[in-house]
């Protein structure tokens, strides 16, 4: 577990970082501070997002000069707001402790910005100094990890760097020549291959930005008008409760990119909704927990880690969100498919219309601008060719300016603090999703020097070489065992290093390699036992956590398919001529529909095992590649619709309580 601040949670800005819930004074939030102490939080974090926006504004800095007080700053912040351990939050010692490694973080990563031009150098030869430098750095990049995120991550990067410099002692195939403390402390701070390397790039430029816009855009009301318009379009149908869950983690989730914090901000809403209209417990858990990770891979921002993928793949990122718009919709879709047969088979009810706002009421000029216009001017910046980071300067001036001119009612200069508010969340929102990254660079760099992700590679190759599907399974065990237990990006940049090369070496495109690695790091958050956007909404949904988890995974179990069929059917990311995209949308839209039937055990009634079946051979036919094959799927999912229609079940609910007398089932 880790140390986390003691705070609940309002909402996140990155993968999975905190922000302080309304109606805490920052003294209580930071109990472990001496009240003097206190106001640095939010002036450290306001540095930290004036610091992005000025870049964004006049260009970025030099690489090492840019993502050094990137690093610095958030490593800054995590120090205050994460103590060592609860037992010390309020011990001298632990203050003291932490007052050092702040001085020495500032030392640390103000030495390679002054020494730039001597590190860059050619012939350039590191001092005692630099290696000693690069320790300490190193040393509290993997305390702060583990504050952060808990034990797992940084003992993962230890675990490289123990093997990178006893790699003479390793046995077998996995010996190599070692790597000496020197090149090790070299490789990881005075180069940017290590700790600045270019992930740390994209988190110090477009990652920023984006978490900036999505945290103005939060703390001005652009989460509420998400939710009432996920409201006006879901309440009304069965289990609209859950389909509200749905609509709005989708909307939020592009922005945030983060499925902890598409749990942590739309889950107190639609959790205690569907606890209201008598959805067991667990079920409201596993809703909101697998339509939060799916918010992930929706474009058009599809968060931090479509932007690593676009920077590995050396495309521009329209490209990467183009490709994964379909398999978007068949994620969604096979969600919505499975919570609706859920809700039908449950007969859960509908939400009162006296609780779904009118569209006059969220979409009224001034406040649906605010929100959309700027959306629409980054999508807008997109599409005309521009970075990532500047259409997110741009549509982040945009937001405020337009909120200054056209928010509440308040005064100026209550608007003015709100997006004071938003640049502090942002900047809080920040830490997480950055020394994750920064952290993950050290495993990166031990990879790619000592040549375990060759060998990794070998071992799938040997296996793609004669089956396909083989090396499909086993790069995605590897992808969900990597991500188990981490934000999506860090699972995202493991899986990448050591996975995608092996697939694109079997003649997949490297699109096709990079989605089928995403969605699966996306999906280990789900996937017990170590399923940590499962925990946040089972806590939420007061509910037991194995079975919010064994359910998120029978919603989402369609959703497992969708890699697959990105590699099977390469139409699905745009890739053919349109009627062959279309055919290809087309039958793998029914096929995740007619599995997610076959595992809820409901069509247009309540199926038997011999209907699923032919249910599941069904989507099994419609997801092989092959005309004959679509045909086939099409006329086994006519037949088993026939077969319930001539048995008149359509609607009959199984004999389970309604929404109004369930029982409320943990």
């Amino acid at each position: 577990m880790s140390n986390a601040p003691i705070t609940a949670k309002e909402g996140t800005g990155g993968d999975g970082a905190e922000t302080m819930p309304a109606g805490k004074a920052e003294g209580d939030i930071f109990r472990h501070l001496p009240a003097w102490l206190v106001p640095a939080v939010p002036a450290v974090a306001l540095g930290l997002a004036l610091f992005h926006l000025y870049t964004g504004a006049f260009g970025a800095l030099p690489n090492i000069q840019q993502r050094a007080p990137h690093v610095g700053l958030c490593l800054v912040l995590a120090l205050l707001l994460f103590p060592p351990a609860r037992s010390l939050t309020r011990a001298r010692l632990a203050l003291a402790v932490d007052g050092l490694l702040i001085a020495a973080v500032l030392a640390t990563c103000g030495w390679v910005v002054l020494e730039y031009d001597r590190i860059m150098s050619i012939g350039f030869f590191p001092t005692a100094t630099d290696t000693w430098l690069g320790v300490a750095l190193t040393l509290i990049l993997l305390e702060v990890s583990r504050r952060v995120v808990g034990w797992l991550f940084p003992m993962l990067a230890v675990a490289f760097l123990a093997y990178a410099y006893f790699g003479p002692l390793m046995p077998g195939s996995w010996a190599h020549r070692g790597l000496s403390l020197e090149l090790i402390s070299e490789v990881l701070y005075s180069t940017d291959r290590g700790i600045w390397g270019l992930v740390t790039g994209v988190s110090a430029t477009v990652i920023a930005m984006f978490v900036i816009f999505g945290g103005i855009l939060l703390k001005t009301g652009g989460g509420q008008t998400f939710m009432d318009l996920a409201l006006y379009l879901s309440g009304r149908f069965t289990g609209g409760g859950a389909k509200v869950a749905t609509v709005a983690s989708s909307l939020f989730g592009t922005v945030s990119g983060s499925a902890a914090a598409n749990v942590a901000t739309t889950g107190t809403f639609t959790i205690s909704m569907m606890r209201k209209l008598g959805y067991r417990r667990s079920f409201a858990g596993a809703v909101e927990a697998v339509a939060s990770s799916g918010g992930q891979i929706m474009p058009p921002i599809m968060g931090a880690g479509a932007f690593i993928m676009a920077e590995l793949l050396g495309v521009p990122y329209m490209e990467v969100a183009l490709a994964a718009t379909i398999p978007a919709i068949l994620y969604f879709t096979s969600c919505f498919a499975a919570i609706h047969f859920e809700a039908r088979r449950c007969d859960y009810g509908v939400i009162d219309k006296a609780d779904i706002p009118r569209p006059r009421d969220f979409l009224h000029w001034r406040r649906s601008l605010p929100v959309f216009g700027p959306l629409a001017l980054l999508i807008g910046f997109l599409v005309m060719g521009y970075t990532p980071a500047t259409g997110a300067f741009w549509a982040t001036s945009a937001l405020m300016v337009s909120y200054l001119v056209l928010g509440n009612e308040e005064a100026l200069a209550h608007r003015l603090r709100i997006l004071v508010d938003g640049l502090v969340l942002a900047g809080r929102g920040l830490v997480t999703v950055a020394i994750l990254i920064a952290c993950s660079q050290i495993i990166l760099a031990m990879i790619a020097g000592t040549g375990v992700g060759v060998k990794f590679s070998a071992l799938i190759i040997s296996l793609g070489q004669e089956h396909l599907l083989l090396s499909l399974l086993l790069a995605m065990g590897i992808a969900m065992v990597l991500g188990m237990g981490l934000p999506t990006s860090a699972a995202y940049i493991l899986a990448a290093a050591v996975v995608a090369p092996a697939l694109v070496r079997l003649e997949l495109l490297p699109m096709q390699a990079h989605l089928f690695v995403f969605y699966f790091a996306i999906l280990s958050g789900i996937t017990p036992p170590l399923c940590a956007t499962v925990f946040i909404a089972a806590a939420m949904a007061e509910a037991s956590w194995l079975k919010t988890a064994l359910l998120s995974l029978r919603l989402a179990l369609a959703a497992f398919i969708v890699p697959f069929l990105l590699v099977y059917h390469p139409e699905l990311i745009l890739v053919g001529d349109p009627m062959s995209i279309a055919l290809a949308a087309v039958t793998g839209f029914v096929g995740t529909v007619a599995l997610a039937a076959s595992t809820i055990g409901w069509l247009v009634g309540p199926a038997g095992w011999p209907l699923r079946a032919a249910l599941a051979a069904s989507a099994a036919a419609l997801i092989w590649p092959g005309m004959q094959s679509d045909v086939l799927g099409l006329a086994l999912l006519a037949g088993c619709f026939a077969l319930q229609l001539r048995n008149g079940r359509l609607g009959a609910p199984m004999a389970i309580p309604s929404s109004k007398g369930t029982r409320d089932i943990k």
